[in-house]
């Protein structure tokens, strides 16, 4: 039996993937008047103040939280997270959904409201944070899927965004009182083991391009913990698309349904 060593590429892949747009500044886009999406969830009551202690740690690493949101505002970078998430509990005792314009940070209150901005074109959102994170890699903030989206976003991790928090009674005239809270609460999450990854394998392919246009397919259906590995076979390069690191099966779940309906039966599951 072959063994093979696959090296990962998803960084570089993005780039690829969101060409200029993402991996180059934009003189024109950035002179464009900003517009300000916003969505119907605009309540800023917790939910018997999930996520709200004062300090809290993760993988050895303590973070205080903020008494309060106002006058925040900071540059960084924006990482964004999907349908392997989809319906997980949020630190603020919330269901994630990846099409409402929600946001993960790491000490701002929960829920607080913040404008994100895209610096490279200069669109605005707003969104609200109701999540913990991130805590891989240096990103500021970690975006929901459609909020990603909505700026122009495609790359992982990496894109550089202004978060600004901002009051309830400073949103839009058009988005105060459209809609009442996301009040639906997840279900128990399972307990995390990460000593045991899952990947959920689309394709191995020796055409690159191939390899290269499932990889865009899935990220554009929210799949944010997409990569692309290499490895040689037989003297040829191979290309895999697969999914992960996944740590629990609703995770793996959320993957496979999302392939499904996607018309993409041919998958498997392996551990690592």
């Amino acid at each position: 039996m072959m063994t093979i060593n696959w090296r990962f590429s998803g960084i570089l892949l993005a780039c690829m993937v969101m060409g200029l747009a993402a991996c180059s500044s934009n003189s024109t886009k950035k002179s464009a008047a900003p517009v300000i999406l916003v969505d119907g969830n605009t309540s800023a009551k917790a939910q018997g103040g999930c996520g709200n202690d004062p300090t809290y740690t993760i993988e050895g690493k303590t973070y205080q939280v903020l008494n309060s949101a106002a006058g925040y505002a900071e540059k960084g970078t924006a990482a964004w997270y999907g349908a392997e998430y989809q319906g997980t509990e949020t630190a603020g005792c919330e269901a994630f959904d990846m099409y409402g314009y929600s946001a993960a940070h790491r000490t701002l209150p929960l829920p607080s409201f913040a404008q994100v901005t895209n610096r490279q074109n200069g669109k605005q959102i707003i969104v609200r944070i109701n999540d913990r994170g991130p805590f891989e890699g240096g990103d500021l903030i970690q975006l929901s899927f459609a909020a990603a989206n909505a700026l122009g976003i495609k790359a992982r991790s990496g894109a550089p965004v202004e978060v600004a928090a901002i009051s309830p009674d400073q949103l839009p005239p058009e988005a105060r009182g459209v809609a009442k809270a996301n009040t639906q609460v997840a279900k128990p999450a399972e307990p995390v083991d990460k000593s045991k990854p899952y990947y959920v394998i689309a394709g191995t392919w020796p055409d690159k391009n191939t390899s290269l246009d499932m990889f865009v397919r899935l990220t554009s259906v929210g799949l944010a913990k997409t990569e692309m590995a290499t490895a040689q076979q037989n003297g040829r390069e191979m290309y895999q698309v697969r999914v992960g690191p996944l740590y629990s099966q609703d995770q793996i779940d959320n993957v496979k349904d999302i392939l499904e309906s996607n018309g993409l039966a041919n998958f498997k599951v392996v551990a690592r």
